[in-house]
């Protein structure tokens, strides 16, 4: 029996280490890093081999030779060490002192940010601002604004106050702020979010008649004209934009459109366009009225197979043929996903030869 308790015991010890590496999805969970009771709680589970080792002492017994007393005393160093290192020390110290490891808090007077203090903060009139868990970045006292505890500079905190319900823009009455930058120009009075086809907000936002992608200014544009293609790509009625940039100057964009069931590729009235962000060009010879997008980047229209490999550009499969060409599902056994009469293929390439094609 007493050798089934050394055993169970080695094991537990010997698992901590792996309990220790799991322990910071304990700390998933919005605010659990300021939650007293949880860091405590955890703090006492993760000294588990130091208790464990302490009834061996108490007991005045020996886990195979090894005194109860030298056990108890290593695992301390060991634990301690461990949790100095992981960063568990401060979290327990703050917890302890009511400070808060992540976002803002009032103690004794002084403001502190993730447990560092705010400089110059007026503890009686802080605030934090915001209702979401990660627009808590933004506070005020009476006389300035704060993002993640540094002070916004030339912002009025009196006026100071979200744009929408989604929190990302901010505006006094001179200025626009997106994650603590000032949006260069924006205007407080004329500014909103471009929406979607579904009507939700993008990245994308006008003031007036200037066009911004996040706190990059574009350019002049017409604002009825603008549209979003995909969260990251918008155009105009004579551009296309990806994240700020302008992209595919050939394109005509009054016709440019993303093809059916997909994010990856768009077409005009005259080609078809690889969409890889600012990569992003016209694939030779695509014919863009009879394009489809099949499976697992092959496409096809009424000459040409082609595939796609991540976010390399299309290339046209030569050797393929035309007429029996499909794609499949995954076959393990052969590593294909697509066969002609003639070939199995992985990712645009022949894996395996069916039969040999007729001299022409």
């Amino acid at each position: 029996m007493y050798l089934i308790i050394q055993m169970i015991t080695l094991f537990l010890l010997l698992f901590w280490p792996i309990i220790m590496m799991m322990s910071p999805m304990a700390f998933d969970a919005p605010g659990s890093e300021n939650n007293r009771e949880h860091i405590i709680g955890m703090m006492v589970f993760l000294c588990y081999p130091i208790l464990l080792c302490a009834l061996y002492w108490i007991f005045d017994a020996r886990l195979f030779g090894i005194s109860g007393r030298a056990l108890t005393l290593a695992a301390a160093v060991m634990v301690v060490l461990a949790l100095g290192v992981s960063g568990y020390g401060s979290l327990l110290k703050n917890a302890l002192s009511g400070i808060a490891s992540s976002g803002y808090s009032k103690v004794n007077n002084r403001v502190y940010y993730n447990a560092s203090p705010v400089a110059a903060a007026d503890s009686a009139t802080f605030e934090v601002l915001g209702n979401r868990y990660d627009s808590n970045g933004y506070a005020r006292d009476n006389k300035q604004v704060y993002f993640r505890g540094e002070r916004l500079a030339d912002a009025d905190a009196a006026s100071f106050h979200p744009m929408d319900s989604d929190q990302e823009y901010w505006a006094d009455n001179q200025q626009v702020y997106l994650n603590g930058k000032a949006v260069p120009g924006a205007d407080p009075t004329q500014f909103k979010r471009v929406e979607d086809a579904w009507g939700n907000p993008s990245g994308y936002a006008l003031s007036g008649t200037t066009l911004y992608y996040g706190t990059e200014r574009i350019g002049e544009v017409t604002p009825d004209e603008v549209s979003i293609i995909t969260p990251a790509i918008a155009k105009d009625r004579e551009r296309i934009y990806y994240l700020g940039k302008m992209i595919l100057p050939m394109a005509d964009a009054p016709s440019f459109v993303l093809l059916p069931d997909t994010d990856g590729y768009a077409r005009d009235h005259s080609a078809v366009y690889d969409l890889i962000g600012d990569r992003s060009a016209p694939i030779a010879g695509a014919d863009p009225q009879t394009m489809n997008v099949l499976n697992r980047g092959y496409l096809k229209d009424a000459n040409r197979i082609y595939h796609r490999e991540g976010y390399e550009p299309t290339e046209i499969l030569h050797d393929v043929d035309y007429d029996s060409f499909v794609v499949t599902d995954w076959d393990d056994e052969t590593q294909s996903e697509a066969r002609d009469r003639y070939a199995l293929y992985m990712n645009g390439r022949v894996v395996k030869q069916l039969a040999e094609k007729a001299a022409p």
